[in-house]
């Protein structure tokens, strides 16, 4: 009994206490659908790419090709000019890696899933349909 006292008085002091107002802040994050290039190079300037890219020795190397000349939103690319671009690489991830680069430029991005059929392997052509899906 000597022992319950202090532990009722100890209960309604904390009962009376102000709780400490704490807020959880998660950081906001803002999902801006992405903006694709309304015009496209044309078959031309495609070619001169292509022509570009098959001087190149390897793989690494047609991919800094097309880096360089896909930078401006203004001027995309067809998804039949990219296949044809990605035609030129001997990988599968290579492709890949070149395909989710210049999805951002394409300019008939709906019929992107075109490009799955150049992959080899089931797993590439799932994860470009996995980065599709969270992109689009």
């Amino acid at each position: 009994m000597k022992l319950l006292i202090p532990i009722l008085l100890f209960s309604a002091t904390i009962a009376q206490a102000k709780p400490i107002a704490t807020k959880a802040s998660l950081p906001t994050i803002a999902y801006q659908k992405l903006k694709h290039p309304e015009k496209a190079m044309t078959n031309e300037q495609a070619k001169a790419i292509l022509k570009e890219m098959q001087q190149q020795r390897n793989d690494e190397e047609k991919i800094a090709v097309i880096k360089a000349k896909l930078t401006d939103k203004q001027l995309g690319i067809t998804v039949n000019q990219l296949v044809t671009l990605l035609n030129q690489f001997l990988t599968d991830d290579s492709k890949l890696a070149v395909a989710k680069y210049a999805f951002e430029y394409t300019t008939n991005y709906k019929s992107y899933l075109d490009i799955t059929n150049l992959f080899a392997r089931e797993e590439y052509k799932d994860t470009l349909e996995d980065f599709y899906r969270k992109n689009k």
